[in-house]
């Protein structure tokens, strides 16, 4: 069975990222094992940019938080899901923290820079804009999902919701729970 990575980004427990959370759950129990993991419930500090990963020869990270506990999962999984909303045209805080943190899984002795366990695995994107224009919102999610590649992220997908600021309402939006149908059957597939 495969292993999937929920990370909501979001610190709005009513909000659009943690209602699609569980819908993206409850449509893969039984065709995966789903961790969810909400960063806005965790402790997730930013990068120290001290190299101490780099000292380690295996993704690891010499602070203790919830992400240097999540490094395991991450490794291990065949795909993670980012469910996010937009904050000031970029990732929240919390959400670019979490990206920095992954910095523990670059080895520059490695052709591809990465000490990942696997490197095929997948990763898809989805956010959430209130406002604001969604084609400048998914360059930068696309732009921003690369950056994963380090911990063994290749193949990856990238879906803005527009018009989706009030909590919730990301599951009244028929384009939005298309979109996340194929995103759930791409992740398994």
């Amino acid at each position: 069975m495969k292993k999937i990575l929920i990370i909501n980004a979001s610190k709005r427990r009513n909000g659009n990222s943690y209602a699609l959370a569980k819908r993206f759950a409850e449509q893969l129990e039984g065709k995966a094992e789903v961790t969810v993991f909400n960063i806005g419930e965790k402790d997730v500090r930013v990068c120290l940019a001290c190299d101490g990963c780099k000292r380690q020869h295996t993704p690891n990270c010499v602070q203790k938080d919830d992400f240097t506990a999540l490094i395991p999962a991450i490794d291990g999984c065949d795909a993670m899901l980012i469910l996010s909303p937009v904050h000031w045209d970029q990732f929240p805080a919390q959400l670019k923290a979490f990206l920095d943190r992954t910095y523990s899984f670059m080895d520059f002795s490695q052709p591809d820079m990465s000490m990942a366990t696997r490197k095929d695995k997948k990763l898809a994107g989805f956010f959430f804009a209130g406002f604001g224009p969604v084609d400048v919102y998914t360059q930068m999610v696309e732009t921003n999902l690369k950056s994963f590649a380090t911990a063994g992220f290749r193949d990856y997908k990238a879906y803005v919701a527009g018009n989706v600021n009030v909590p919730g309402s990301v599951m009244e939006n028929d384009d939005a729970m298309k979109a996340a149908d194929e995103v759930a059957a791409w992740l398994i597939g």
